[in-house]
């Protein structure tokens, strides 16, 4: 027959064993405490933050001609103009982008003051409700044109910009602008990236700047570039956009200049794209190391009157970045989308895949649209890129 004792040493092993506590009455009735552990929850583990990925749109020149006044004041009402509907088949393509980006070649007038053409451009100032409506996130001003009117055209230009809400980078009306980087805060669906743009142009047709406000506009120098993009990093920029105004005009190749600047920016391996324009013809889409190149999108809108050339061919990208597990950004994959200018009543921009989809050719034949699918992306490719989304 086992003891009194040896059975409560016995419990009180397996209630230790188990981290319990317990009253042990031994058989002298004397109750003695025992010590107790409680069972504590573990740390629970960090969730795994999700990885960001963003889309950036970009498009070639806003060129407003005449032509393209006219329409607007056709298709406005109350006498007011309206450039929406000439760019409106594209609303799809820009607004669902996280970022979309814009060139605004041309200075601005202020409302019903001295509108000019070519040579010396001074816009329409409402092509802004057009440019907010589209879904552009901001516009790029550097270009040959920026000195058309001046440092007061310059001055114009980012008055109405933003008295429209539209942050711009390219021409600055002071030292101190000039100097800050944009650097933009793009919303995501698991965070938010931040986007330096930033804006230069190979000359002004002639003009120059004024003696003492040389920082008014960008000339493409690389130092300079390279210097604002290691700025903008140090600010905590992630992705690095540069858009650049060059190459040689209704060409489909980019030129030594354009190349050799290309390779000098990608070298310094701080910027992620250089988003090109001025040409005012599709030019291809390359990479050099890590730095993507799109040397020219052509128009978003101009009335060049030469319908049937590359003239009326554009060129809309849609790049896909995604966050690898060291929070750095890269390409997935870009898609185009071709684009073609109606030089007839009512001029229209033509998202040409979608109307090879649809049958909605706006006027222009099925033929047309085929020839500048065809051309663009022949362009596009020329050089070997091959990373387009399926």
């Amino acid at each position: 027959m086992r003891s009194l004792t040896r059975i409560g040493i016995l419990v009180l092993a397996i209630s230790v064993a188990v981290g319990g506590g317990v009253w042990l009455t031994s058989n002298d009735d004397a109750k003695t405490p025992q010590a107790s552990t409680s069972t504590l929850p573990s740390p629970s583990a960090s969730p795994t933050p999700k990885l960001r990925t963003i889309s950036i749109v970009s498009s070639g020149d806003i060129l407003l001609h005449e032509r393209l006044w006219a329409q607007a004041k056709a298709d406005g009402t109350d006498g007011n103009w309206d450039f929406f509907p000439q760019f409106a088949d594209l609303e799809p393509v820009i607004s669902s982008a996280d970022l979309a980006l814009c060139h605004l070649e041309t200075p601005l007038a202020k409302l019903d003051v001295g509108y000019q053409g070519y040579p010396t451009f001074n816009a329409p100032p409402q092509i802004t409700d057009a440019i907010t409506k589209l879904g552009f996130d901001m516009c790029g001003t550097a270009s040959n044109h920026s000195l058309d009117q001046g440092f007061s055209g310059i001055t114009r230009t980012i008055e109405t910009l933003d008295a429209a809400g539209i942050p711009h980078t390219g021409t600055a009306v002071s030292a101190e602008a000039a100097s800050k980087p944009l650097i933009m805060d793009v919303e995501t669906a698991n965070g938010v990236v931040k986007v330096a743009i930033l804006s230069y142009t190979y000359g002004f047709n002639g003009f120059e700047r004024d003696s003492d406000k040389a920082w008014s506009a960008n000339l493409i120098e690389p130092e300079a570039i390279i210097a604002e993009a290691k700025l903008a990093r140090s600010q905590g920029a992630e992705i690095v956009i540069t858009k650049l105004h060059w190459g040689a005009e209704y060409t489909n190749k980019a030129n030594d200049f354009q190349t050799s600047v290309a390779q000098q920016l990608a070298d310094s391996g701080v910027i992620d794209l250089i988003d090109g324009s001025h040409s005012h013809s599709v030019q291809p889409i390359t990479q050099i190391g890590t730095t993507l190149i799109a040397y020219s999108h052509g128009n978003f809108v101009a009335a060049h009157r030469e319908p049937t050339t590359i003239k009326s061919e554009g060129l809309v990208t849609r790049w896909e970045f995604a966050e690898d597990s060291s929070g750095k950004f890269s390409l997935s994959c870009v898609q185009e989308t071709p684009t073609l200018i109606r030089d007839n009543r009512p001029v229209r921009v033509i998202d040409v895949n979608k109307a090879l989809a649809t049958g909605e050719y706006f006027g222009e034949t099925k033929k047309r649209l085929e020839q500048a699918k065809a051309r663009s992306d022949e362009t596009v490719r020329a050089l070997g890129f091959t990373k387009f989304c399926n």
